[in-house]
């Protein structure tokens, strides 16, 4: 049964997306996707990402997410009024975006979880994979010189979209291309590719299915619980969100020739480094918290060991790279993070541990 309500799942998509017609400006359409987040939208989309990651436990949600499919079902009025529910085979989870917080409903639990704010520097999260939002976010850490160059139309969703290519030229990044097609009337992406340098096929692709543009049901955005469920509250529901609320006084003024930018108030801890697709992201962590991470990266096989003064690790993909680093006493430890080459991680994690001792 399983495998025959995969197969129904995926019928739509498959015929959802063919040749189309449409001809667009490639750097007028870059533009205009650029300038969507007020294009509202009802949907279904499902996101495919290949980059291998082992499972670990404290990671868990962040390893399943790319490095599978991904079903999910959108309502979107506007960046701060906005739904999408992760639909699995044992049921679902939905995230609620509105002007007071979020709001996370977890069927499987019957709890509902008031969240009061992530950082904007965060994990990636399964609404990050919907079409018009990895565009978006992607887009913004390119820049204006990139070359936009023009991708053979395709039919998505009922949409007659006009493609993009925009070849990312940073060498401080491993994002080699980032392909999208979106609706050259309105700007609305429909389905999007990551392409890493070097790989030739995408490495994290997603599309919508089904999509209505217009005002969704505003029914549907205001977040709901189950009769006799629970409720709980969260300052945050993303787990470098809750790490940056700490001490960040072992983060230094620059990483790997990244300077830190202005730290999002109530995650002092949490540090940006540069604003572009090669930006690294760093968060001290408690030593239980490095050393379990440590032993799981191990045991998973996966890992590069770091050279560095104390103890280190990294989880390796062509596209993203995720570093834990520990002092040699065990009293300092970071998480390093960015879609950057393996040279930054080691540059990145020896900044670390100079700023440490400072």
């Amino acid at each position: 049964m399983a495998v025959v309500a995969a197969l129904l799942v995926g019928v739509p998509a498959l015929l959802a997306s063919r040749p189309g017609d449409a001809r667009a400006d490639p750097v007028q359409l870059r533009d205009l996707v650029a300038a969507s987040a007020d294009r509202p939208w009802t949907g279904y989309a499902e996101a495919r990402a290949g980059l291998g990651l082992p499972r670990i436990a404290a990671l868990s949600d962040l390893t399943t997410l790319l490095s599978g499919v991904t079903r999910l079902r959108g309502w979107y009025a506007a960046p701060d009024s906005a739904r999408t529910d992760v639909l699995s085979a044992v049921g679902e989870r939905d995230r609620y975006t509105t002007p007071r917080g979020q709001a996370v409903w977890d069927y499987g639990a019957e709890l509902l979880t008031l969240v009061a704010r992530d950082p904007e520097v965060r994990l990636p999260r399964p609404d990050d994979l919907l079409p018009p939002d990895l565009a978006r976010r992607l887009l913004s850490g390119t820049a204006p010189s990139d070359p936009a160059t023009e991708l053979p139309s395709r039919r998505v969703a009922g949409v007659d979209a006009a493609g993009v290519r925009v070849t990312v030229t940073d060498p401080g990044t491993t994002v080699g291309a980032l392909d999208v097609w979106a609706d050259p009337a309105t700007g609305l992406p429909v389905a999007v590719e990551v392409r890493a340098k070097g790989v030739a096929e995408p490495l994290i692709s997603t599309a919508f299915a089904e999509l209505e543009q217009g005002p969704p049901d505003p029914a549907a955005l205001e977040p709901r619980r189950g009769p006799g469920a629970g409720v709980t509250r969260s300052p945050t529901s993303d787990l470098f969100g809750v790490l940056g609320r700490g001490d960040g006084s072992t983060l230094p003024a620059s990483v790997a020739g990244r300077d830190r930018e202005p730290p999002e108030r109530r995650f002092p801890a949490l540090g940006q480094y540069g604003t572009t697709l090669g930006q690294l992201i760093a968060v001290p962590l408690p030593p239980d918290l490095a050393g379990s991470l440590l032993d799981g990266i191990g045991r998973a096989g996966a890992g590069r060991t770091l050279t560095v003064d104390g103890q280190g690790a990294a989880l390796e993909t062509p596209l993203l790279r995720l570093a834990v680093i520990r002092s040699g006493d065990g009293a300092r430890a970071w998480a390093l993070a960015g879609l950057v080459p393996a040279t930054a991680i080691d540059a990145g994690a020896a900044d670390l541990l100079a700023g440490g001792r400072t």
